[in-house]
């Protein structure tokens, strides 16, 4: 099990009352480092100039939505942007939609609402498997 204390978390969500909702949440697994972004654009800046390790994002934002935002991470001129940890967070369960994100390489996929529990486990499962990847 991976302490997940100090671990950088970006979310991304255009919903001030969701942001906060997600933080609270993150509470109640470790001492987060947390940063926010209302959008993929916000959410592209954050990223580059603070380095988290992990995103948490939804899909369905205005100016540029959650897709296509991995989109851009994952085409980015920094490997570390590239290979970014994404768990999308989100209320869109239909399969064209699920199918669309998992071609992103995310690292998971969670609907709206969310426990301690899921997100735990999902950083758990997200961390552990960038902590044994190789670096090439």
């Amino acid at each position: 099990m991976i302490n997940l204390d100090g671990v950088m978390v970006l979310i991304v969500d255009d919903d001030r009352f969701m942001r906060s909702t997600i933080k609270t949440v993150l509470r109640a697994v470790a001492r987060f480092v947390v940063l926010e972004a209302d959008d993929g654009d916000a959410a592209l800046i954050k990223g580059e100039e603070l380095k988290p390790d992990v995103v948490l994002c939804d899909i369905s934002m205005p100016r540029l939505g959650g897709l296509r935002f991995i989109e851009l991470l994952r085409e980015h001129r920094d490997r570390r942007m590239r290979d970014l940890p994404v768990i999308i967070l989100t209320g869109h369960a239909e399969e064209p939609t699920v199918i669309a994100a998992s071609k992103l390489r995310i690292g998971g996929y969670l609907i709206k609402p969310i426990s301690p529990k899921q997100i735990n486990d999902q950083l758990q499962v997200v961390l552990a498997s960038r902590q044994t990847a190789p670096m090439v």
